[in-house]
């Protein structure tokens, strides 16, 4: 299980570094953005699928305990589970504030699991 938690970590930070990244090019208005957005459309699709199965495999793993497991792990399962749409809607109508918004939530998530280890799983 360690080393599924350290590759749904390693995912996670390279999603969350892939919306940052666009986020950036987003708000300098780089005209670059677009490039990149096809570039790295299916390395992405392949991080963002990694990530999300090793975080499914965590919670099959566990059974119906994930359900007592601490706030933090709802929290950040809530976060996602909305940056989600956010961040493809906001990307895909070029939406700074969503766009934005959505690698904020991401960089926070990434920072809450990092600081707040979830006991159950860790």
């Amino acid at each position: 299980m360690e080393t599924i938690k350290d590759l749904h970590l390693l995912f996670g930070g390279a999603f969350a570094l892939t919306y940052i990244i666009k986020a950036i090019l987003l708000l300098t208005n780089n005209p670059s953005l677009a490039d990149y957005r096809r570039k790295t459309m299916m390395p992405e699709m392949l991080i963002a699928t990694l990530f999300i199965l090793t975080g499914v495999y965590m919670l099959i793993q566990n059974g119906g305990e994930w359900l007592k497991v601490n706030g933090w792990f709802h929290i950040k399962l809530t976060l996602v589970l909305l940056a989600i749409p956010m961040g493809f809607i906001g990307y895909k109508r070029n939406n700074k504030a969503m766009a934005i918004g959505a690698s904020v939530i991401f960089a926070y998530v990434f920072w809450l699991a990092w600081t707040h280890k979830v006991t159950l799983f860790f």
